[in-house]
């Protein structure tokens, strides 16, 4: 074995505390499911669940959805189709990557036994990951995939090896075809590689391979789309959201501007200003929207559908998303999206980007808190995948125990927002009062990405991305981890300037005393 990871086994191991922390871990993770899965002997699934497991079991390569969780599911089959083995893996997975990014914090950072066991506390008795675990959804997955290769890229900041080039690129690929969220990740690892200490040509080895396997990825997909549904486009859903959010700003300008729009464009523009000139439902971004965002997509007195529906007819009462007709409106309704996104760019700053910031810091439980759906097993064409692939029979839980996760995630919002604030309070400390200075190049290196990373995630969740509460798992996780990193390091630098002999205006540090013994 590799000599990087024989010593972070061996720091796991053979240090008492981090043996008693995995022991620990194992021990109440795995009671924990075995208590949860007795009162919720059965899975949750909604819409979303049913389109992955469709295309698991007709071996789709493209899908309405990312294609990666349909691939997982039809691995996991490989060995069992039995619905609470899905789960359990699931489960598994994420609390595995759950302790790699705690022991990487550990050793990386020195983290103390309060922040350890505090840490320990937030993420191992949190009731929000089997619960998300217990979906058939790819949140749990995402999660453990994301959390898997932010700590390889602080391993390649720290202490890089060649075969991470490829484990690295892998797992950001896997981590993309799950969810396209990830998009924005490969520029987080370019920053990561050029940190790093290696030579040059490993920096660009890295950087090139992640971008080289999406490429690959991206146009394979394209191309498969063009040959299923002759339209060559990466993702329909894209286009569609892009439309989707520009009718959210739309309907508040729509009337102050009349100007001609390309002929492309008239029939379906057309037919959105006949839309808005009539009464309607009102929704805005996260205000009476039983969609959380994706009305126009989704609900049928949207334009977008009722254009759809003029040029390929109208579908079935039963049927709730035709997937040939979607992927075909794809193009069209992304360059319209584009179209009146920048036509209004301060309307979208204001009726959608301003809005979404609200939501990115409390965000919507939506299916959590969902009372219904997440137990009914729909029997029609959409449930018959389903009920064959994992035989389920019923989704149903005690009454009782649906209403306590109704009110227990009730609270997270609120909960999400104190993480949220902590990381930045404690960022902006650790820059205001310079702590940065005194802590080591490679600490600042880890840190300096740790921010690029959530910048990132704010700007891409605000501006494209739905925002509701299990998208963010990956980033609260960062967020309460690196907000007790920066405590540390922050508490660490007082007692350094209490202990230095120091007038007003001068501070005087021991040499040794110079540098957070960290990395």
């Amino acid at each position: 074995m590799e000599k990087n990871a024989l010593f972070f086994i061996s720091f796991i191991w053979h240090n008492k505390l981090n043996r008693i922390y995995l022991l620990s871990v194992l021990l109440f993770t795995t009671i924990g499911w075995v208590v949860f899965k007795y009162l919720y002997p059965n899975p949750n699934v909604i819409f979303d669940s049913y389109y992955y497991i469709t295309a698991a079991v007709a071996d789709a390569d493209v899908n309405a959805w990312p294609i990666g969780y349909s691939r997982f599911l039809r691995l996991v089959g490989l060995i069992s189709h039995s619905v609470n083995w899905l789960l359990t893996l699931q489960h598994l997975l994420l609390n595995l990557a759950l302790l790699y990014f705690f022991f990487t914090l550990r050793y990386l950072f020195l983290l103390g036994k309060k922040s350890s066991i505090v840490l320990l506390i937030l993420l191992f008795a949190n009731p929000i990951f089997p619960y998300v675990s217990n979906l058939v959804l790819s949140d749990s997955l995402f999660t453990a995939l994301s959390l898997t290769w932010l700590s390889q890229l602080l391993w390649i900041i720290y202490r890089p090896r060649p075969y991470m080039l490829v484990t690295h690129a892998l797992l950001l690929l896997f981590t993309f075809t799950v969810r396209y969220n990830a998009l924005y990740y490969p520029f987080i690892a370019a920053l990561a590689f050029i940190l790093s200490r290696q030579a040059l040509q490993y920096k660009l080895g890295g950087i090139v391979l992640q971008f080289l396997l999406l490429g690959i990825f991206i146009t394979y997909t394209t191309h498969r789309m063009k040959q299923q549904y002759k339209v060559a486009q990466f993702s329909p859903f894209g286009g569609w959201k892009l439309a989707n959010d520009a009718l959210y700003i739309y309907e508040h300008v729509y009337q102050a501007n009349h100007d001609t729009v390309p002929d492309r464009f008239k029939a379906l523009d057309d037919r959105v200003r006949e839309y808005f000139s009539k009464r309607h439902y009102q929704v805005g971004v996260g205000v009476n929207d039983p969609t959380w965002g994706s009305f126009y997509m989704y609900i049928h007195p949207s334009p977008l559908i009722q254009h759809m529906f003029s040029i390929y007819g109208k579908d079935a009462p039963n049927i709730n998303l035709n997937f040939q007709k979607f992927a075909l409106m794809g193009p069209l309704y992304q360059d319209y999206g584009v179209f009146i996104i920048k036509k209004y760019p301060i309307a979208f700053v204001q009726h959608f980007v301003l809005p979404n910031v609200g939501r990115y810091f409390y965000p919507p439980q939506e299916v959590l808190v969902d009372s219904y759906n997440p137990f009914a097993l729909r029997k029609d064409y959409l449930g018959k995948s389903s009920i064959e692939w994992f035989g389920l029979q019923t989704l149903e839980a005690s009454g009782v125990l649906i209403q306590f996760r109704t009110i227990l995630f009730s609270l997270y919002p609120v909960f999400t927002m104190i993480i949220h604030l902590l990381f930045l309070f404690t960022a902006f400390n650790f820059l205001f009062y310079k702590v940065y200075r005194r802590t080591a190049r490679l600490t600042n290196y880890v840190l300096l990405t740790i921010g690029g990373l959530w910048l990132f995630d704010f700007g891409f969740s605000i501006v494209a991305a739905a925002i509701v509460l299990r998208y963010q798992l990956f980033i609260m996780v960062v967020e309460l981890g690196f907000s007790l990193v920066f405590s540390e390091l922050y508490f660490w630098a007082l007692p350094q300037q209490a202990i230095g002999r120091h007038s007003r205006n001068t501070i005087e540090i021991p040499a040794k005393e110079q540098k957070v013994p960290f990395l």
